[in-house]
């Protein structure tokens, strides 16, 4: 193999706007323009995950008319099977992720719902606490989520592992200027089951190809080129692509990566931009988000080589601001749980269905068919 024109150690920032565009699905073009021969490229994109990294399609979740809102409740000892409940209610009330803390039991969880039937899930969590299964509910409508993407320039791929200077982090509080007051307007585009599919194809594999998903979907290729092409990319479903740090199996298996989870409650938009300035400049924080109740949550995934470290920059960035979070917590890797988008929710026929009853008789039903062994 011809040894590439390109530093090794700088792949990740190059390549980086072709995965942001389209998820570096076209490796030819890749290819050419980086003088990268193309065996080396695809070798050293197939590497990306034994490394830790993925690449996540950015959903469009408002042209679906689709919301996204957190709940956080504890599960009672009625439930012996989280597995269960957690996936009826993705299945059937639109759940998109879900983590216990280690801290305080409690399970953090995210929704991604139609607008118009968010009192349908306000009553089947209120449900769902009348019948004792979880209780201390509480839930608030999320205004934005930001996807960060990973900060490419900080990782040394050849030797797979982060070099950082943190006297050199900054952030400008001015670049979040209308981030807490602009919420997202939902305006739905035309789409159909077979987006919703495809979208949910890319979330599990961000290059799969079309003949591959037309195959999945017993679907033929120039149907999905199409759907792709128009809808999909066309409409902008998916809005581009991140790349995200997730770390490698082995680390994952030698427990050397550590969630963390910080939450302002009821802070100033100064504030809270100033917040923003402060999480979005290290490299560890993979996404943050704003609420209807002027709550500010930032989530990140730190190296524990990298957690003191970590810890003492945002201590230091915080406290002159007399920023101080209302909690930090430490989701449970064993415990946690990402879905693609809710397309079992979605009927050709009559649009998104979200009703209480519906979903409660669902949910009884996994649980009563998967009892604990």
């Amino acid at each position: 193999m011809r040894i590439p024109a390109d530093d090794v150690a700088l792949f990740l920032t190059r390549v980086n706007p072709y995965v942001e565009v389209d998820g570096a699905r076209n490796l030819n073009k890749i290819s050419e323009e980086l003088s990268i021969p193309y065996q080396t490229l695809r070798f050293r994109m197939q590497r990306l995950r034994d490394q830790g990294i993925s690449i996540v399609p950015l959903i469009d979740s408002e042209k679906f008319g689709l919301s996204r809102y957190r709940a956080n409740f504890d599960v009672t000892s009625e439930i012996t099977d989280l597995a269960t409940l957690f996936g009826g209610l993705h299945q059937s009330a639109g759940l998109h992720y879900y983590s216990r803390s280690l801290s305080v039991h409690s399970f953090d969880c995210e929704f991604m719902i139609p607008e118009r039937r968010s009192g349908e899930l306000v009553k089947l969590l209120a449900t769902l606490e009348e019948m004792s299964l979880i209780e201390n509910v509480k839930y608030r409508k999320l205004l934005w989520k930001e996807i960060l993407g990973m900060k490419t320039k900080y990782y040394d791929y050849s030797n797979a592992q982060w070099d950082i200077d943190y006297s050199r982090l900054s952030g400008n509080p001015s670049d979040h200027a209308e981030s807490t007051t602009t919420g997202s307007s939902l305006s739905s585009s035309r789409y159909d089951a077979i987006d919703l599919q495809i979208i949910k194809s890319l979330q599990i594999d961000p290059w799969m190809k079309s003949v591959d998903i037309a195959r999945m979907l017993n679907l033929t290729d120039s149907d999905i080129s199409y759907h792709m092409r128009h809808h999909v990319f066309g409409n902008k479903f998916i809005r581009g692509f991140r790349f995200k740090w997730i770390g490698s199996k082995e680390s994952w298996a030698k427990h050397t990566l550590f969630p963390m989870t910080y939450r302002f409650e009821s802070i100033s938009e100064e504030e809270a931009r100033h917040a923003m300035s402060i999480f979005t400049a290290c490299p560890f924080t993979w996404n943050h988000m704003w609420t209807e109740s002027n709550e500010y949550i930032s989530e990140l995934m730190v190296p524990v080589s990298h957690m003191p470290d970590t810890v003492h920059y945002l201590a230091n960035g915080l406290r002159p601001l007399r920023l101080k979070p209302d909690s930090i917590d430490y989701p449970d890797w064993s415990c946690s749980q990402n879905y693609t988008i809710p397309y079992m929710m979605y009927s050709s026929d009559s649009g998104w269905q979200l009703e209480c009853e519906r979903s409660i008789g669902y949910i009884i039903q996994m649980i009563a068919e998967h009892p604990r062994s």
